[in-house]
């Protein structure tokens, strides 16, 4: 009763606190609540605004430390997966990382290179009335435009190392492809095939030299940027161009029929890249250059060479070269083999193609 009676004797303004002020006594957190709240009935909305602000910023700098923490455990275990990985693993996820990019990147290529045609279809039929079967020129991007060389010399130099860098991202691939990377010692095989007009050489090599592997690749590159060399006098003439740094070199080959009659003119690019336990070379042709014309009357060359000189012992070394190139079966129509019919021109350049590789062997041999 006496009970009751204190509650009937209470006054209005305290029960008007209890209604208006519940008590936070659930946990400490709720308490920090219950005083927020408080706090926020009698600050200003400027006030209230930034409180708010500063309580969303306390909660992304948790989230991004988590987020950290969560990340740096992850690189711990993807560096932990990459140092026991073997080569091939290492070479596949490049691989793979590279393929990504380049599908990136040719997809944005891609999408530009549409908005250009778009735009240069819709100029096109402005300014020019075509027949409805002529196609509009779409030969920006095809081999030949993409290994060429300006006249800058700054934007030479990008382009040269840029294109030979490409070429060396794929030597493995080459080697996997042609099957000369397991291939066992004394492999040897030349080969010219025809399609469509079109005379394809593909050589393949493997042996053992028996010397330290980079003295090896020292003769080999000596051999090919040394512009007072005259091994190959009589089978290949040999010019320096340029040179790119210590490891890039630009020359001019010309074959002949006999001394005084040239039939092919190649402009090559040849970089060296040197490993922990081999060196490779890179050979690329150059199909336009802005600074060295092509040459009324001559074959011109598109090749690609790749030779690894790895190490196979202290005083032992494998040699793998892999070579691919194609010619037109038609000769040029001012050439010395303009006259002859196709079969002739494609054995005459298989025996060439053989007589080379063997004065390379030859070399390499002593």
């Amino acid at each position: 009763m006496e009970r009751d009676e204190a509650w009937g004797m209470a006054s209005p303004d305290f029960l008007d606190f209890l209604d208006a002020s519940p008590p936070c006594v659930a946990n400490l957190s709720a308490t920090d609540e219950c005083d927020d709240a408080d706090d926020d009935a009698n600050a200003t909305a400027q006030q209230r605004f930034r409180k708010r602000q500063k309580r969303e910023l306390d909660f992304l700098q948790s989230q991004v430390a988590q987020l950290s923490s969560h990340l740096a455990v992850l690189q711990n275990i993807r560096g932990l997966e990459v140092r026991h990985s073997s080569y091939w693993e290492k070479k596949a996820r490049m691989q793979k990382l590279g393929r990504q990019q380049a599908t990136s990147e040719n997809t944005r290529l891609k999408r530009a290179i549409e908005e250009q045609l778009k735009a240069a279809e819709i100029l096109n039929q402005l300014l020019v009335k075509r027949p409805k079967l002529v196609a509009f020129p779409t030969m920006d991007m095809v081999d030949w435009k993409l290994r060429r060389l300006p006249r800058d010399p700054t934007a030479r130099t990008v382009a040269y190392h840029a294109f030979m860098n490409d070429a060396y991202e794929r030597v493995d691939t080459i080697l996997l492809r042609t099957g000369i990377l397991d291939a066992p010692d004394g492999l040897r095989s030349v080969e010219v095939s025809t399609s469509d007009d079109v005379m394809t050489v593909d050589v393949r090599g493997v042996k053992t030299v028996p010397c330290h592997f980079l003295s090896a690749a020292l003769r080999f590159w000596s051999l090919w940027n040394d512009a007072s060399n005259h091994i190959l006098e009589g089978t290949i003439r040999v010019k320096v161009l340029e040179t790119f740094g210590d490891d890039g070199v630009y020359i001019e080959q010309t074959e002949s029929l006999g001394d005084a009659m040239p039939y092919l003119r190649r402009l090559g690019a040849l970089k060296r890249y040197v490993e922990e336990d081999r060196v490779i070379f890179v050979f690329r042709t150059v199909l336009d250059d802005e600074k060295y014309p092509p040459v009324d009357g001559l074959y011109i060359g598109n090749d690609m060479i790749v030779l690894v000189i790895e190490r196979a012992g202290d005083n032992m070394a494998v040699r793998r070269v892999s070579m691919s190139g194609e010619l037109p079966i038609q000769a040029p129509a001012n050439g010395p083999l303009a006259s002859n019919p196709q079969h002739l021109i494609c054995d005459f350049i298989l025996r060439e193609v053989k007589r080379t590789f063997e004065t390379l062997e030859k070399l390499f041999g002593d």
